[in-house]
């Protein structure tokens, strides 16, 4: 989607940067936490998605906090009522009238103030590994990633961002995308003074008096903050809900974003998100490169960090120009659907071609068969069979299923048989064939 306009609304004497995209009958402002910029926010591809996905159903207002991203640095002024108050003048500017307030951290705990002073404005609230006193949340490995990220300049802010999302630290691409927007998200002097304040603000006394509906969240694996802390803030809040979800997690969209929008969309609306699916022939295309573990180790994480990004750049080109779909990325690969097995076979060689010139080896697998789809992911069988099969290739190979080789007859497709495998969890023996190149 299209990434909206960035306006400006006055807090006080501060200009505050927000933006507003979907539509729908409800309202959601989100606050992302300490660190955001609401324009480079969406060169986050699990962002955009979720914030694509909250957009079908709402209307969803973002905002940077001062002294964050987009908005004016402050060097004073932090206090949680000033950041409750930024986040009032931008609801008044979209005239938004009682909406879902959801935020992460010390977000929710502003938001969470709001809530509690003006009950009229809002409409809900929901909170992501918040704590009623900020000293419940610092264990000593979240402590430390804050004072080693704060110490060195040269690898600001690597260490703290990489904390908050354990899983993506070994992901040199979405690592390095991590970081970079940190970077554009404040300073590390304006890191200091928002997690100075972040560290020691208490909200104990004022969560009793939030009366709007409220549901806490808790991503269980997380060892950066106590699941007893967040227990604590949503059993201060009368009526609300504390639920524990999948991830390790403090950073919003380093978590199960599908999920994260099922659960807000059930909040919001009152009922369970509608999964439209449907159920179709289909070739599925499975990539994965070959000793990528090694090549990262020999490169360095910038290096094949770069690597990666131009690899994907020319697999999905090549996925469109076969009339396919990149469904998504699988570590280091891809699915894609093709409504045709010899444009799965064909998309195969060139990928495989394109890697080559990246000095890149890969292996690939290739099925048809009935798959369901839904509005964005893939499952069935064949999707398993795939996958499945791209398991038994080697170095360079593209392995399809007799299904496959059926289907191409009277092409210029060739084959070699690589006879009958069985493939994991999958039930008989299949018969599996490579592709002459």
């Amino acid at each position: 989607m299209e990434v909206p306009i960035t306006r400006y609304v006055r807090s006080g004497e501060f200009a505050i940067a927000y933006q507003v995209h979907g539509s729908g009958d409800h309202d959601i402002v989100l606050s992302g936490g300490p660190f955001s910029n609401v324009h480079t926010v969406w060169q986050l591809p699990e962002a955009a998605r979720l914030f694509d996905r909250l957009g079908r159903f709402a209307r969803v207002i973002r905002y940077d906090r001062r002294d964050s991203g987009l908005s004016d640095p402050v060097k004073d002024d932090l206090t949680l009522e000033a950041h409750a108050q930024d986040a009032l003048a931008v609801i008044d500017a979209v005239q938004a009238r009682r909406p879902v307030l959801f935020g992460a951290f010390d977000g929710c705990r502003s938001q969470a103030l709001l809530a509690a002073t003006h009950p009229q404005r809002v409409g809900g609230l929901i909170g992501l590994l918040p704590s009623a006193r900020a000293t419940m949340a610092m264990t000593p490995e979240f402590a430390a990633s804050v004072t080693a990220a704060l110490a060195s300049l040269d690898d600001y802010p690597g260490p703290l961002a990489l904390a908050s999302a354990p899983q993506w630290a070994h992901d040199p691409v979405r690592s390095r995308r991590l970081i970079s927007y940190f970077q554009t998200c404040s300073t590390p002097r304006q890191t200091e003074r928002i997690l100075r304040m972040a560290f020691t603000s208490d909200i104990s006394d004022a969560l009793p008096l939030v009366q709007a509906p409220t549901l806490v969240l808790f991503p269980r694996d997380s060892e950066l903050l106590p699941a007893e802390a967040v227990r604590d803030f949503a059993e201060r809040i009368p009526g609300a809900h504390y639920r524990e979800i999948a991830g390790d997690a403090t950073f919003i969209y380093a978590l199960d974003v599908d999920l994260l929008g099922d659960i807000i969309e059930e909040f919001v609306t009152g009922s369970p998100p509608a999964r439209a699916t449907n159920r179709i022939l289909a070739t599925v295309l499975f990539t994965d490169l070959v000793d990528s573990t090694k090549r990262a180790a020999a490169e360095g994480d910038r290096a094949w960090a770069d690597t990666l990004d131009r690899h994907f750049a020319a697999t999905r080109a090549a996925v469109d120009e076969h009339g396919g779909e990149t469904v998504k990325t699988t570590g280091d690969g891809i699915l894609a659907l093709f409504t045709g097995p010899a444009q799965a076979v064909r998309c195969a060689g060139r990928i495989n071609s394109d890697a080559d010139a990246l000095d890149l080896r890969l292996r690939s697998g290739i099925h048809t068969g009935e798959v369901e789809r839904s509005s964005d992911d893939v499952a069935g069988l064949a999707v398993h069979l795939a996958a499945r099969i791209m398991g038994h290739a080697t170095d360079g190979e593209i392995l399809v299923s007799r299904t496959v080789k059926d289907l191409v007859i009277g092409s210029e497709l060739t084959f070699t048989d690589r006879g009958e495998h069985e493939l994991k969890g999958i039930p008989d023996r299949w018969l599996v064939y490579a592709v002459n190149t």
